[in-house]
């Protein structure tokens, strides 16, 4: 990954790495998720509790996103790959950043899906 890396190549090339047939990768987004280490519960100290989501637009650059905005003390983020599908149908539920959501999660997603650009060029 370089800082010219797009979003929707970062997904390409991890779910190559998984042998996943190229038909697949539109069904996959990057995701931004921030949390806490630990997560303050009782599943272990080491683990991740993530707490909001925000699915990154296909052209974004995530690398550039990391360098310009740092979460606060006592937080992190990290960027995972998500199933398009499963952000549609958190989304469907109403979640509106009050409740939990699917994963634990609250999704944050733009007008037109979060895609930039229209969709798949």
């Amino acid at each position: 990954a370089t800082p010219r890396s797009s979003a929707r190549q970062l997904v390409r090339e991890a779910l190559e790495r998984y042998g996943l047939s190229p038909d697949d990768f539109g069904q996959f987004a990057l995701c931004d998720v921030v949390g806490r280490p630990g997560g303050g519960t009782a599943t272990g100290a080491g683990g991740w509790q993530g707490e909001h989501l925000r699915e990154v637009g296909d052209w974004e650059r995530p690398l550039v996103l990391q360098e310009l905005w740092k979460p606060k003390a006592g937080w992190s983020r990290r960027f995972e790959i998500r199933r398009r599908q499963e952000l549609d149908r958190a989304a469907d539920t109403g979640d509106d950043g009050d409740s939990a959501g699917e994963w634990g999660l609250s999704p944050r997603r733009r007008p037109g899906g979060g895609r930039e650009g229209g969709g798949d060029p």
